[in-house]
C-alpha cells in the first residue's frame, strides 16, 4: 500500500508539472513542493498523559497553486503528500489478540525502554493563500491557512522493557485524520502548525477517555 501511494505522489507531482511553469506578466503560479518537520504532541486533558522523549513528523508532497487574482497574492493551494508519525508517551497498550484493546499509564518511565506509536498517512492539504509575491520576487511574506485531509496506510505500537517486548500492527488509530493548518513566514523558512479536529483513536475504552488530538509545531519549507 505505501508503494502504489508513493507512485501516486511521483504521478501526481508530473502531472501537476506539466502545467506549473507557464506564466505572464499578469499571471503567474506558486506551484510547490513542501517538506515539513514538526514535534508531535497529543492535545488532552488528562493530566496522566506523560510525553517522552522526542516525538517527531517528517511530510513531504506538492501543492498545486490555483491564483484567485491576477496579481497572485491571493489563492488556493490543493496537494497530496507523504507523513511519517512517531509519538511517545506513557500510554501502554496491552499485549492482546482481540480487538478490545487494553490501555494503561505508566507511572514510572524506567519501567520501559520504548513505548511508542507510529504511523504513515498519505496527506491531501486544501489552503488559502495570502502572499506579497510577484512574478519576479521569490522572497515573500505568506500566509497559508487551511484544512488537511490523511488516511492513515499503516500503523504500529511497540513496546519494550526488560520483562516483554512486542508490537501492536493496526492499533486503534483513527485512519481518517483532519486537522487545521497554518503556515506563516518569509521565503523559505516558515513556521507550520497544526491542530487537529478529529480524535486521534478511534474508539473509547471503558478505563479510559481516548478522545486525544494531535497538535503539531515546526518548520515548513516550500520549493519551487
Amino acid at each position: 500500500m505505501l508503494f502504489r501511494s508513493t507512485l501516486f505522489i511521483i504521478v501526481f507531482f508530473n502531472f501537476f508539472s506539466l502545467f506549473s511553469q507557464t506564466s505572464d506578466d499578469d499571471f503567474y503560479r506558486e506551484d510547490q513542493i513542501y517538506v515539513s518537520f514538526y514535534y508531535n504532541s497529543l492535545n488532552d486533558n488528562i493530566d496522566d498523559l506523560k510525553e517522552n522523549n522526542f516525538s517527531s513528523s517528517i511530510n513531504f508532497g506538492f501543492i498545486r497553486d490555483i491564483p484567485l487574482n491576477k496579481s497572485g497574492k491571493f489563492a488556493l493551494g490543493i496537494g497530496a503528500g507523504l507523513g511519517f508519525n512517531s509519538f511517545n508517551n506513557n500510554l501502554k497498550i496491552n499485549n492482546t489478540n482481540s480487538n478490545n484493546f487494553s490501555f494503561e499509564f505508566l507511572e514510572n518511565q524506567r519501567e520501559y525502554d520504548k513505548n511508542n506509536y507510529s504511523f504513515t498517512e498519505i496527506q491531501f492539504p486544501l489552503e488559502i493563500r495570502l502572499r506579497n509575491s510577484s512574478i519576479d520576487n521569490y522572497k515573500f511574506w505568506r500566509l497559508y491557512a487551511g484544512l488537511r485531509y490523511s488516511k492513515v496506510l499503516t500503523s504500529k505500537y511497540k513496546f519494550k522493557n526488560e520483562s516483554s517486548n512486542y508490537t501492536v500492527d493496526s492499533p486503534p488509530i483513527n485512519t481518517d485524520q483532519l486537522g487545521l493548518t497554518l503556515n506563516i513566514g518569509f521565503n523559505t523558512w516558515n513556521i507550520g502548525l497544526y491542530k487537529a479536529i478529529r480524535p486521534f483513536f478511534n474508539q473509547e475504552n471503558n478505563n479510559l477517555n481516548l478522545d486525544l488530538e494531535q497538535f503539531k509545531v515546526g518548520l515548513i519549507f516550500y520549493i519551487l
